[in-house]
């Protein structure tokens, strides 16, 4: 489901849902209606991303993520309240009880599980299917293609009151399911009051948006403005306690937060990754996958829902160099779980559910 925001959830059951985008970011990405589109199938997920801001509800959700390290699954009961936001706890074995909150929306940004729909406009092609059941609801089936006509994605949205009910993301191929996110109950509330829950975006951490870019280039800071995987960026954050920095990529269905860090990786901080065939750099695959390096005095942690593949093309057109054996002192970490509390308060779950 589609929670305006509630994407990014527990830091790895949803990297989708990353930090609000600034107003202005990613207006200048919409393109003109694209003769391939269809009309109907843009107006019903337009209309399922604003139907989080409409509608209260209560349901449970089971993300399920599948990679090399098997499939990555977290259960989700999420009570959402239109005018506020989404109190989402864990069940079942993994991390059971945590809960987290995510914050209504403040942007006029629309986004489809936490991928701005502009972006998903200007990628795919968008094609309406016939109406189908699900869970009990009548649901309108919505598809994105690539341009060589594989498919990319699936949407169902529920007729009655436009909230995205189940989503299917596939790798290259358009066979291969990757990613599905699947309410398996769902009750939709008259009205709905959550309790006071802490804030999602930690103090300190502030949107720059796109309009200083290019001065962070000059400052030598890697921020380009496309990756592969047709990513794009679209907005920019900065810990403002330490200067560091987040930049969002998408293409609409699929997510990565680079974050970027003065300093060189202590291998202490990435403990229980795995080794790549690039020296120095370090990778993780769950619910979302993490891949950890340093270049040039600066530590990258990339932290993505995108299929393997996809996501080894990204890091391989970073900057890397052959790492050094550092002293105790030269080592700095690469703050984690600090950044895990960008995504989310729970980013502390961030082992247990990735």
């Amino acid at each position: 489901m589609s929670l305006s925001r509630l994407a990014v959830l527990v830091s790895t059951a949803l990297i989708g849902f990353g930090l609000p985008t600034s107003a202005a970011a990613v207006p200048a990405l919409l393109p003109a209606l694209s003769k391939a589109d269809s009309p109907t199938a843009v107006s019903w997920l337009q209309r399922a991303a604003v139907a989080p801001n409409q509608i209260s509800y209560h349901g449970t959700q089971v993300i399920t993520a599948w990679g090399p390290q098997g499939a990555s699954s977290a259960m989700l009961d999420i009570l959402h309240a239109a005018s506020q936001g989404s109190e989402i706890s864990v069940l079942g074995s993994s991390a059971p009880g945590a809960k987290a909150f995510v914050q209504r929306a403040t942007t006029t940004d629309a986004a489809i599980d936490g991928g701005p729909l502009a972006l998903l406009q200007a990628t795919y092609q968008l094609v309406d299917k016939c109406c189908t059941d699900l869970i009990g609801r009548t649901a309108v089936l919505v598809e994105a293609l690539r341009d060589d006509q594989t498919l990319a994605a699936k949407f169902w949205i529920d007729k009655a009151t436009g909230l995205l009910l189940q989503r299917q993301l596939f790798s290259a191929d358009g066979k291969t399911m990757v990613r599905a996110t699947v309410f398996t109950e769902l009750e939709i509330e008259g009205s709905e009051f959550l309790g006071h829950l802490p804030p999602t975006v930690p103090s300190g951490v502030e949107s720059l948006g796109m309009g200083k870019v290019d001065g962070l280039r000059s400052d030598g800071w890697v921020c380009a403005p496309e990756l592969p995987a047709s990513l794009k960026l679209y907005d920019v954050h900065q810990d403002t306690s330490n200067g560091s920095l987040q930049f969002s990529y998408s293409d609409g269905l699929f997510n990565v937060s680079l974050f970027e860090q003065r300093g060189t990786l202590d291998p202490a901080a990435v403990e229980g990754f795995s080794s790549t065939d690039s020296p120095g750099v370090y990778l993780r695959y769950g619910m979302p996958s993490y891949v950890v390096w340093s270049s040039g005095g600066i530590v990258y942690t990339l932290i993505g829902d995108l299929p393997p593949d996809q996501l080894g093309q990204v890091v391989r057109s970073f900057p890397h160099e052959v790492p050094v054996e550092l002293s105790a002192i030269q080592r700095l970490g690469t703050g984690l779980a600090k950044i895990a509390t960008w995504l989310t308060p729970m980013g502390a779950l961030s082992p247990k559910l990735g």
